[in-house]
């Protein structure tokens, strides 16, 4: 019988067992706001031999299954461990999985990214209820899409480049913001954006604690609206 899917406390232990990945796909789509449904979460976790053990404790806490056309029952009941999730991951490039909260696939190289790194570096952290994860960018989640190109990702990139369009508009020129600047929060006013996603910058004038004033350069995601 196929479990119903929960993604919640699939996420939270991942999170307990402090597994570093990065959610994509469907998954991710929704976090940033996307109105898709999706049956199953995507990660590409951390290859590090002991982040796939921590992987590996978390998939046997959540009784987890090998999905295989080729079982009786279309899985394979398996002990994990994190060198056996190493060696599969990056043989077989992704795995999926039955887990007593719904499936999971855990993907080595998601369409048009270079793996875990890659996705890192511009991931978003989002606190879920008790927990945090990390997300990959909403420019990463539409990349891979557009790679991978499947009928139902292609159905979702209209929505998704929607809500990264209105992630753009969210900082504009003449808005206040907060800077973090030198272990300091200083006021200051947008002049310029530029980029989008992850590497979306903005132009900020400031005045600095001493009564001067400073155009400085910051990461969108690092600001903070003034209302």
């Amino acid at each position: 019988m196929t479990p119903e899917f929960d993604p919640i406390p699939l996420l939270e232990t991942l999170a307990k067992h402090g597994v570093e990945h990065v959610v994509v796909g469907g998954t991710g789509g929704i976090i940033h706001g996307s109105p898709m449904s999706t049956d199953d979460v995507d990660i590409v976790p951390d290859l590090t031999l002991s982040n796939l053990d921590a992987l590996a404790d978390a998939l046997n806490e959540m009784s987890a299954e090998l999905k295989s056309e080729d079982a009786p029952e279309g899985v394979l009941r398996v002990e994990f461990s994190g060198r056996q999730l190493q060696k599969w991951i990056v043989e077989f490039r992704f795995l999926h999985l039955r887990t007593k909260y719904g499936d999971l696939d855990i993907i080595h190289r998601p369409g048009g990214t270079n793996g875990y790194q890659d996705l890192a570096r511009g991931a978003e952290t989002v606190e879920l209820g008790t927990f945090e994860l990390r997300v990959a960018a909403l420019e990463d989640i539409i990349r891979s899409k557009q790679a991978v190109a499947r009928e139902r990702d292609l159905e979702q990139l209209p929505t998704l480049r929607m809500i990264l369009e209105e992630k753009r508009k969210s900082f504009r020129p003449g808005q206040q913001v907060l800077v973090s600047w030198e272990q300091a929060e200083l006021e200051g006013r947008i002049l310029e954006t530029r980029g989008f996603g992850p590497r979306a910058q903005a132009d900020v004038r400031v005045e600095l604690p001493d009564g001067s004033q400073q155009i400085l350069s910051f990461p969108l995601s690092s600001l903070k609206a003034l209302h």
